[in-house]
């Protein structure tokens, strides 16, 4: 995952803020109908996995903006929201507050903000090790969040106490934890091992088998989730002439979010086998390189099976690669050995030839006629001594 968590907000961040802020409203307006607490706000809302997501993922900027800003949207759009409050408290700063539930806003932001302040420091989320510390921020932001909100309550309404104080913070955030413990691990999960650089795995026949088991699979766990959504409809406190709409669209969005997890364990599962499919087809070219292949053998992300076979054949084909290149030199080395031995034997074919013999034997007979002219042509010379005695 990328180093992308900062403090200072960025193009890359407004952008997941305006997605993450709809997201959240959206699925919040679809799915809250259903009530698993006694609490107002203490239904099923899939939707709070949504800022913690973020946060982990985009730091806690994000995750704040999108838990308040997205809850507040959909406060505005349920109406909940009432500004200037009727009848008000003669303070403007608490009709305010009141009004636009901005504690609960801002405890909504801290279930995001508090999960990317991990953000900050660690940004993987392959093992155990790492899901569970992000299962900590995530518990820590949701008691976090409702607890401020539940607790400002106190000093914002006459008759709330410590006794109402339990009576929402409780069933909020079991229900909250609910949904986000079942969801957020999965995210992460995928979102961790998700490549966008590369889709081939999309063209993998593979992937078809993967969605067709997973899809079976979560066929009953959607049927049981329909039947138990259809018997919460005497909890319902909106127009319940919306609620085969609603229950539609939440069994939609089940399926969807199937859909979508099943293709990034696929693709989790998928990459490494193509990229060892790709890498083979490479050796097999005489494409692979030794710097790729050591690549494979170091790059590991995890200590699964599949990490292990791509660590195994990165070793190998270093191995091979380094046979292949040692084999190369030792036949330029016997190659030059040849050529100086194919040369000496052209030499020696030529020297021993009868025409090389007589073309040799005349040539030395010429330069004894030679040395013998020149030994008659030249004068006889005497020595001093034989002049004086005469």
């Amino acid at each position: 995952m990328q180093n992308h968590a900062l403090w200072s907000v960025t193009r890359r961040e407004l952008i997941a803020m305006t997605v993450g802020v709809l997201l959240y409203a959206g699925i919040t307006g679809v799915t809250s109908f259903a009530n698993l607490g006694e609490a107002i706000g203490g239904d099923i809302r899939p939707a709070i996995a949504i800022p913690i997501f973020f946060g982990f993922v985009f730091g806690p900027i994000v995750g704040f903006v999108v838990g308040a800003g997205g809850n507040m949207l959909y406060d505005a759009y349920a109406g909940w929201l009432q500004f200037p409050l009727s009848p008000g408290t003669g303070n403007i700063l608490t009709d305010l507050v009141i009004g636009l539930l901005l504690n609960w806003e801002i405890g909504n932001g801290l279930i995001g903000l508090i999960p990317g302040l991990r953000a900050l420091s660690h940004r993987r989320y392959y093992t155990w090790r790492e899901q569970i510390w992000a299962l900590l921020f995530l518990t820590a932001g949701i008691v976090a969040g409702v607890g401020f909100a539940a607790f400002t309550d106190i000093f914002l309404y006459p008759n709330a106490n410590l006794n109402t104080f339990w009576i929402q913070f409780l069933p909020i955030v079991r229900v909250n934890l609910l949904n986000a413990l079942l969801l957020v691990p999965l995210l992460l999960f995928n979102y961790a091992r998700l490549d966008w650089d590369n889709l081939q795995w999309l063209r993998s026949k593979l992937l078809y088998r993967f969605l067709l088991a997973i899809m079976i699979s979560a066929a009953l766990p959607t049927a049981l989730l329909s039947i138990f959504l259809s018997n919460q409809s005497t909890s319902v406190v909106i127009n319940p002439g919306t609620l085969p709409m609603q229950l539609g669209l939440t069994i939609l969005l089940t399926i969807l979010f199937t859909l979508v997890n099943a293709l990034l364990l696929a693709h989790s599962i998928l990459r490494p086998l193509l990229t060892l499919t790709g890498a083979a087809h490479a050796m097999l070219e005489n494409r692979f390189t030794s710097e790729e292949a050591a690549e494979f053998r170091t790059n590991v992300t995890d200590n699964s099976e599949l990490s292990y076979l791509q660590q195994i054949f990165g070793q190998m084909a270093e191995e091979v690669l380094a046979r292949e290149e040692q084999l190369r030199q030792q036949v330029n080395e016997l190659q030059i050995i040849i050529d100086d031995s194919k040369r000496k034997q052209e030499v020696n074919e030529i020297t021993e030839s009868e025409f090389f013999r007589s073309l040799q034997e005349r040539a030395t007979a010429m330069r004894d006629r030679r040395k013998r002219q020149m030994a008659a042509e030249s004068p006889v010379l005497y020595p001093v001594e034989s002049y004086a005695t005469s």
